[in-house]
C-alpha cells in the first residue's frame, strides 16, 4: 500500500531548456538521500505539459537508473487523449518504473462515463499498479467518487488516487468510500495534516522537492501521537503553499530549489522565473519557514 511523503519532481533544464540529466540524477539522489518515500517524475511540477513524448520516456529511464529500487518510482502518463496515455504507460513500464499515475484529460471536458472508460483502458494497458490523479485547478476535470470506487472495484490494479482538489471534504468522502487497500493522499500542503487526521496514507508534493523534511516531520510526529507539534510543521509547511502565489506554477518551487542551492534551473517558456522582488520574497519566506539561513 502506498504510504508516506513522495516527491512529485521537477524536471530541471539548462539555459537551452533542455533536460539537464546530470542535474536531475542529482535531485533524485537529494531527495532519496532526505528520506522520501517515493519519487513521481513528468509530474504537474515537473512541467509534464512541456515535455515531448520521447523526454518523458528518457525521465522515466533515468529516474529508474539512478533510484536502482532504493524507492518506487512513479510516472506520470497522463495526457488527454486515451490512446497517447496508453502508449505513454506502456513505455513507462518498459522503462522498468514502479507505478503509473494518471491525471484527467484536460482541454476537452469528457463525462464520467467517458472518465471510467479512460481509466479502464489504462488500467488494462499494462501489468503496474495506477494511480488516478485529481488537480482540477490544472487539468480542468475531476474523475468523481463514484467513478474512482467504481474503477476500484472493477481494477484490483487501480491502487490509490493522488488528490490535489484541496477539498478536504472531497478527501473525506475518497477515503470513507475507498477500498481497505486503497491508497488515498493530498497533493496539497496546507493539507497534509488534516489528510492524515482524515486517514489518509500521506501526502505527494511538489514542496518535497525543497523541503521534504517537513512533511516527514509531520508524518513522524503524527504517527507518535504528538499531534502540538506537528501542527506546528504544519504551520511552517503552509507558508510554502502561499508563497507559491508569488510567480506562476512552478516557477516559485524552481526558485526555492535555487535558494536551497538545488540544480533546478528555469521553467520551460511561457512560463517565467521569478522577478527580483518575489525571488526576495521567497528568500524571507524560506527563512521564516526555517528551512534556510
Amino acid at each position: 500500500m502506498l504510504r508516506g511523503v513522495f516527491s512529485a519532481m521537477i524536471t530541471p533544464f539548462d539555459k537551452s531548456e533542455n533536460i539537464d540529466e546530470q542535474a536531475f540524477e542529482t535531485l533524485l539522489n537529494w531527495t532519496i538521500n532526505k528520506g522520501t518515500n517515493g519519487v513521481f517524475v513528468v509530474s504537474s511540477t515537473g512541467e509534464s505539459w512541456a515535455l515531448s513524448f520521447e523526454e518523458k520516456v528518457r525521465l522515466f529511464q533515468l529516474a529508474v537508473a539512478v533510484v536502482k529500487k532504493r524507492v518506487p518510482v512513479i510516472a506520470g502518463v497522463g495526457v488527454p487523449s486515451t490512446r497517447e496515455a496508453v502508449r505513454l504507460a506502456q513505455a513507462a513500464q518498459a522503462a522498468g518504473v514502479d507505478y503509473v499515475c494518471a491525471v484527467p484529460p484536460s482541454f476537452v471536458r469528457p463525462t464520467q462515463d467517458e472518465l471510467i472508460a479512460h481509466y479502464s483502458a489504462l488500467a488494462q494497458a499494462t501489468d503496474l499498479p495506477l494511480l488516478l490523479y485529481n488537480i482540477p485547478m490544472l487539468a480542468g476535470n475531476v474523475v468523481a467518487v463514484p467513478a474512482v470506487r467504481t474503477l476500484a472495484e472493477r481494477f484490483p490494479c487501480i491502487v490509490g488516487i493522488k488528490d490535489s482538489s484541496g477539498d478536504l471534504t472531497l478527501l473525506n468522502d475518497l477515503l470513507l468510500q475507498r477500498r481497505p487497500d486503497f491508497s488515498v493522499v493530498t497533493g496539497i500542503d496546507t493539507l497534509v495534516l488534516p489528510g492524515l487526521l482524515a486517514g489518509s496514507q500521506g501526502a505527494i508534493l511538489g514542496s518535497a522537492n525543497v523541503c521534504p523534511e517537513l512533511a516527514l516531520d509531520i508524518v513522524r510526529l503524527f504517527d507518535g501521537g504528538r499531534l502540538d507539534e506537528a501542527r506546528t510543521v504544519q504551520n511552517r509547511l503552509s507558508r510554502f503553499w502561499l508563497a507559491m502565489g508569488l510567480g506562476s506554477f512552478p516557477a516559485p518551487v524552481k526558485a526555492a530549489m535555487e535558494l536551497r542551492g538545488l540544480p533546478a534551473g528555469d521553467p520551460r517558456r511561457p512560463i517565467a522565473p521569478l522577478a527580483r522582488d518575489q525571488y526576495e520574497a521567497l528568500r524571507r519566506e524560506l527563512r521564516a519557514m526555517g528551512v534556510m539561513g
